[in-house]
């Protein structure tokens, strides 16, 4: 059996986005930290491989329609670098958003300690679970002099 580049390639997309809406409705939140930024480009990472499954096809059509086509692709390129350094805020799933208000070295705590046990999850529900997390963290945190 040999495998069809062209839709095994779009369908590889098509996992990638999928993973990727799933992880914008909040869930898989172990990836935040393992990825961080990362994870955020999937989207559009899916849609540069669904497009790329149909270069054969875009390939024969008219000059105008395939340079379209590769101007499509490079956005979405540029977009999924772009969108996987620098997240805008309405990408991020709300409790994201709740942890990155909290000053940097205790960002690194939460992320330390969501290493260690799952129970931060139980945290990130509510705005005020991350925040008395925070306080909890910043409580234990050496104090500078």
């Amino acid at each position: 059996m040999q495998l069809d580049f062209n839709l095994l390639i779009p369908l590889l997309g098509a996992a990638f986005v999928l993973v990727g809406i799933y992880i914008r409705m909040g869930n898989m939140k172990q990836v935040y930290w393992k990825s961080r930024r990362s994870m955020f480009g999937y989207i559009p990472l899916g849609l540069v491989f669904i497009l790329v499954g149909y270069y054969t096809t875009f390939s024969s059509q008219a000059p105008y329609v395939f340079y379209a086509y590769i101007a499509l692709l490079v956005i979405l390129v540029v977009l999924t670098v772009y969108v996987s350094s620098r997240p805008p805020d309405f990408i991020k799933p709300t409790w994201i958003k709740w942890i990155e208000k909290h000053p940097n070295k205790i960002q690194k705590a939460m992320r330390i300690e969501a290493d260690v046990d799952d129970e931060w999850k139980e945290r990130v529900t509510s705005e005020a679970g991350v925040d008395a997390w925070a306080k909890e963290l910043a409580r234990k945190l050496p104090k500078k002099k």
